[in-house]
């Protein structure tokens, strides 16, 4: 704003229009001023409700992350106790996987050593039967030689053969 000089009136001090004049410029310049004062401060207390919005959002979000992270150490020591829970089930169940892997591969021997048994058994009575069968067979060829050998006669005047002993026993098994 310039300001004007105010003019000297004769006699009286200064102009009356000059004075008038720059009373009404001042209080322009005053009402101006007033109301970019009010404006000022409009914007002044939006800022400071925009400030204590924020404000308020700030502790209402690092009360927040206080809450995430709280439950995130809830969640990490629950995996933590689960982890160990797994790994201790996991190993009780390798244990229990070699123990009956032990317990199945003795059973497995136990029965191969059975089997054996019976194989070498069996192998003895097949033997035996061998044995037994060319006995009979050998007492087959012999008796038809004789009957080939001997002159005719009625089979009922010959007296009953008694049959031969065997040299060993035969398993109570085949004489069935």
């Amino acid at each position: 704003m310039e300001e004007t000089p105010l003019r000297r009136a004769w006699l009286r001090g200064y102009r009356q229009g000059d004075v008038e004049l720059s009373v009404a410029r001042a209080t322009l310049v005053r009402e101006q001023l007033q109301i970019e004062l009010e404006g000022t401060r409009a914007r002044a207390a939006a800022m400071q409700t925009e400030i204590t919005e924020l404000h308020r959002r700030i502790d209402d979000l690092r009360r927040r992350e206080q809450d995430l992270s709280h439950a995130l150490d809830e969640m990490r020591e629950r995996r933590e106790v689960q982890e160990r829970e797994m790994g201790a089930r996991a190993h009780d169940i390798v244990a229990e996987a070699e123990q009956r892997a032990a317990a199945l591969r003795t059973e497995g021997i136990r029965q191969v050593g059975e089997l054996q048994q019976q194989v070498e058994q069996l192998l003895g009575l097949r033997a035996g039967l061998s044995a037994a069968l060319k006995r009979v067979t050998q007492d087959i060829a012999d008796s038809l030689d004789r009957l080939a050998a001997a002159p005719a006669r009625a089979i009922e005047q010959l007296p009953p053969k008694q049959p031969a002993e065997p040299a060993h026993e035969i398993d109570e098994r085949f004489l069935r």
